[in-house]
């Protein structure tokens, strides 16, 4: 098994200076780093993480709270997170909370006997389990409080879904309210309906309490059975609009020449159905690569200029909608 003097005279440089890339205290120089990244893997060097954490009281081991991992919008963000931590030589612990605050408790328990740099998650606990004290990142689904988010446009996301129905010329409207949980479905919800309102188009409301497949179809089929006039849906996930679409399907009505679909995400699958989903963008990769960078610097105790970082939105249409109006800003 090789050892850290082996990494330094491999890579030319100190021991210390090896130390301090692997543990991220202290100054390396980024032709370093390429040196040192270099011997490890050319010497399949493994660091002594628990070692580390004794000396250092901080581990490598970054935590990563998702609230539903089968959700097709979390793998991409969890891909950005991983692929920035690895970089920097830490190792992530994805944990599936399915939104319960137990679950959630016992992770953030394993982290702190784990000395954990830190935790990116979608939900701000500092509220609720004060007594976890973890540099924290919320991601996503970013509240009021949060002091470290990284979000999307959620009310630019808003409006451009109700403008690209408008401008598709929708004159029967259903706005799928997402999860009230969510502080982010909230802000989509609000912004659509302000600019509806403003264009003064005939619309209704129905709530959805659930991004479970199954239990969103049977939202869609209680919708169709009470309203037969709707010709435009806007959905709050991408998700909800797959369901939604299978539900049209069922009924042999055509999209979109009967019913119009807007998603939300953007997510892989968007691209694949049929018809293709016209949806709002948003960056997942992006996201979770940004929630990274700021749990490395929190962890490091480096300079952070932006404690909330919001990412743009875009509309992207494809074929669940009429009009071919490209991408809306």
């Amino acid at each position: 098994m090789a050892t850290i003097k082996q990494v330094a005279s491999k890579a030319g440089v100190s021991v210390s200076t090896v130390s301090r890339y692997i543990t991220h205290k202290g100054y390396v120089s980024a032709e370093a780093e390429v040196k040192i990244k270099k011997a490890i893997q050319d010497l399949n060097y493994s660091p002594n993480i628990s070692a580390q954490s004794l000396k250092s009281k901080k581990s490598n081991l970054v935590g990563l709270l998702l609230p539903d991992i089968s959700n097709p919008f979390f793998p991409m963000l969890a891909k950005g997170v991983e692929e920035f931590l690895r970089e920097k030589g830490y190792q992530l612990v994805l944990g599936n909370v399915n939104e319960d605050r137990e679950i959630i408790k016992s992770y953030l328990q394993f982290l702190v006997q784990s000395n954990a740099a830190g935790v990116i998650t979608t939900v701000d606990f500092k509220e609720e389990f004060p007594e976890f004290d973890l540099p924290a990142v919320t991601v996503d689904r970013v509240g009021k409080k949060s002091e470290f988010g990284v979000f999307s446009d959620n009310s630019q996301g808003g409006l451009l879904a109700a403008k690209a129905a408008v401008e598709a010329g929708a004159q029967q409207i259903a706005v799928v309210r997402g999860p009230l949980t969510t502080d982010n479905t909230n802000e989509r919800f609000s912004s659509s309906i302000a600019y509806l309102n403003q264009a003064a188009v005939n619309y209704q409301v129905f709530q959805s309490r659930s991004y479970d497949f199954s239990e969103i179809q049977a939202e869609a089929e209680k919708l169709f059975r009470k309203q037969k006039t709707l010709d435009t849906i806007i959905l709050p996930s991408d998700v909800h609009a797959v369901a939604y679409m299978q539900g049209i399907h069922r009924m042999n009505k055509r999209i979109p020449e009967d019913i119009q679909l807007i998603g939300y995400d953007d997510i892989l699958m968007s691209k694949y159905v049929y018809p293709a989903l016209s949806t709002i963008h948003q960056p997942a990769y992006e996201m979770g690569h940004e929630a990274a960078q700021l749990i490395y610097k929190l962890a490091n105790h480096q300079p952070i200029d932006q404690k909330q970082i919001k990412l743009k939105v875009s509309y992207v249409e494809r074929d669940s909608t009429r009009k071919n109006k490209g991408e809306l800003k």
